[in-house]
């Protein structure tokens, strides 16, 4: 179970995150919605570890927030925007054995480790690129081998900043079936910040909506969007619709004219 107590989150001086607290079980994935510049990204990367941060973030009742880098890291998946974290220098397969040894320098890859990395291969759909090095791949390419590298290490929380960005619509439905699978079948928590609202009321169990820094609304994805409350987060008059499997298809109609913002 993830569970963040009054979450502050800034960059340099800037108060960016606004005492967020959101709980989500095992094997559940949210997704993170706002308008840009609401905190989505400033968020996760709080959760990450990679920005300075104050409150707690309990992973099975452990404080994240209280470990090492090192320590934390172990705990964590995350997949940045752009992945420009990528290697450009060695190949897919290599960097999968490499992600299972903490990016220690004197790695050696063990029965396991290689058995690991080619799982990863086929759940992504990925032998084609094993021996390519990311820097000869398109930026959908590398944002699939970002994921693999994420999950190769087996993380308890796995963090997605805008992960399907890149992808052409086939390519979004399968990463983002793949990790609700994922996430279902290990029972790990996945945070993800998406833009698609359709693809949220699909692939997301439930959703925090941020504005200016401050959690708006959270709670399941099908309560959560109203037309009511699509307005008030993102200015726009919104028609939603059930579609079959039990989701709902959301239209944007117009534009509205700006709204009052929540008390900062």
């Amino acid at each position: 179970m993830l569970r963040i107590e009054d979450l502050h989150v800034r960059i340099g001086r800037h108060p960016v995150v606004k005492g967020v607290s959101v709980s989500l079980e095992a094997g559940q994935c949210l997704a993170v919605l706002g308008r840009n510049g609401a905190g989505k990204t400033t968020l996760v990367r709080g959760l990450a570890g990679l920005l300075p941060a104050r409150g707690k973030v309990l992973l099975d009742g452990q404080d994240l927030t209280a470990l090492s880098p090192a320590d934390r890291s172990r705990q964590i998946g995350y997949v940045a925007q752009g992945v420009t974290q990528v290697s450009a220098q060695l190949t897919t397969f290599d960097l999968l054995l490499l992600a299972q040894n903490g990016g220690r320098a004197d790695w050696r890859a063990t029965p396991e480790s290689l058995r690991r990395a080619e799982a990863m291969l086929d759940l992504l759909h990925l032998h084609p690129l094993a021996q390519r090095a990311p820097g000869e791949m398109s930026g959908g390419q590398r944002q699939m081998v970002a994921l693999a590298l994420a999950l190769v290490r087996q993380p308890r929380l796995l963090l997605l900043d805008e992960p399907t960005s890149a992808l052409d619509l086939a390519n979004q439905l399968h990463l983002l079936e793949l990790v609700r699978e994922h996430t279902r079948r290990t029972g790990i928590v996945t945070v993800m910040v998406l833009h698609d609202l359709n693809l949220a009321t699909r692939y997301a169990d439930a959703v925090a909506m941020l504005e200016n820094g401050v959690l708006l609304h959270d709670g399941d994805t099908a309560g959560a969007m109203t037309r009511e409350r699509l307005a008030r987060v993102y200015g726009v008059d919104c028609h939603i619709l059930p579609v079959q499997g039990g989701h709902t298809a959301i239209y944007p109609l117009s534009r509205l004219a700006e709204l009052p913002r929540a008390a900062e």
